[in-house]
């Protein structure tokens, strides 16, 4: 699926091709601009805090830090892709591999970062006693280290199908030799980031909605709700760039008994592959800003301090010691 394109259109309307333009290059350009203006001194203000200010960190910061370091490194590619949607790619084609490499890497590993955070929480609460085990050292190293290779891993098939040889100055990952090729992708890509993550998330929260239903001492818990928003948040920005993955995988499908809609959706994906791509950025600058708003309860916002105090909450709610029977606290929520 191609994330982003910037190919010129020729079009023999002056007045056509502008808009065109404006749509497929400018627009998608400053909305980069904005994310990057914010989601980069935003993750960057994650990670110091938490590396200055909390020394012994509980299973849920470290998870926090390792989803602000991905999205960091997605904030480091977005220069090269503003330049790119403005003028064209000058860059060679091992940094077109790489930087696109880093999206998808990127991508997965928050995936699964935020699936695991679920995963966590949902230990905490139905199964208090046995998710300490979770929480020693090498079992929290082992794990974050699997999250990263799996996540390289699923992230390989960019570096075969992604080039700048489709067209001069282009920079693509949707250069496929044959349909069965970009099919098999797109299935495994919507799949294992999108559709099985949002199924484990879904079937964790319910149990966890359940299991708080039916004990007798509840804990109000406002970290919770902001660890549901990032969820929310990762879900509802990718939400567009994987249903235009089904779209492309039905139209595959259909290409050999049903040509002309296959053609009429390719032709749909392909007009809003700009448009939808650069929104998928937006995931990587929202947890600061959900962080801020949620630190407001401290006095102060968008300060290493209110965050520093923000994360201690999370960090006292996640460790909190579970105290056996009916009465363990809604601390994993």
């Amino acid at each position: 699926m191609a994330l982003l394109n910037a190919t010129e259109t020729q079009e023999g309307n002056h007045t056509v091709a502008e808009a065109s333009w404006l749509e497929s290059n400018l627009f998608p350009s400053m909305f980069l601009s904005a994310c990057f203006l914010v989601g980069l001194p935003g993750n960057s203000l994650v990670v110091w805090t938490i590396l200055t200010k909390f020394p012994q960190r509980s299973f849920t910061i470290i998870l926090i830090l390792n989803l602000a370091l991905a999205d960091l490194m997605v904030m480091l590619t977005v220069p090269f892709w503003i330049y790119y949607f403005v003028r064209s790619w000058v860059f060679g084609e091992v940094m077109c591999r790489l930087l696109l490499y880093l999206v998808y890497l990127t991508m997965y590993a928050s995936i699964f970062l935020i699936t695991l955070m679920s995963l966590h929480r949902f230990a905490v609460v139905v199964f208090p006693f046995a998710s300490q085990g979770w929480r020693r050292p090498p079992v929290v190293r082992g794990t974050l280290l699997g999250v990263w290779l799996l996540a390289g891993a699923f992230a390989c098939p960019i570096l075969m199908f992604s080039s700048t040889q489709r067209a001069e100055g282009e920079c693509t990952d949707d250069v496929y030799s044959s349909d069965g090729q970009r099919l098999a992708v797109n299935i495994v890509e919507t799949l294992f980031a999108f559709v099985i993550p949002f199924a484990v998330l879904s079937v964790c929260y319910s149990c966890v909605v359940r299991r708080i239903r039916t004990l007798k001492r509840r804990k109000k818990m406002k970290t919770g709700k902001l660890v549901a928003a990032v969820v929310g948040a990762f879900f509802v920005c990718w939400l567009p760039y994987h249903t235009l993955n089904l779209m492309i995988i039905s139209a595959l499908l259909l290409k050999s008994t049903h040509p002309d809609p296959a053609r009429a959706l390719l032709e749909t994906t392909e007009a809003l592959t700009n448009i939808h791509g650069a929104v998928a950025f937006l995931s990587s600058c929202l947890n600061p800003i959900l962080y801020a708003f949620a630190a407001r309860s401290f006095r102060g916002g968008l300060r290493e301090t209110n965050f520093a105090k923000l994360f201690g909450k999370m960090h006292d709610d996640t460790e909190e010691k579970p105290t056996g029977g009916n009465t363990v606290s809604m601390q994993g929520l």
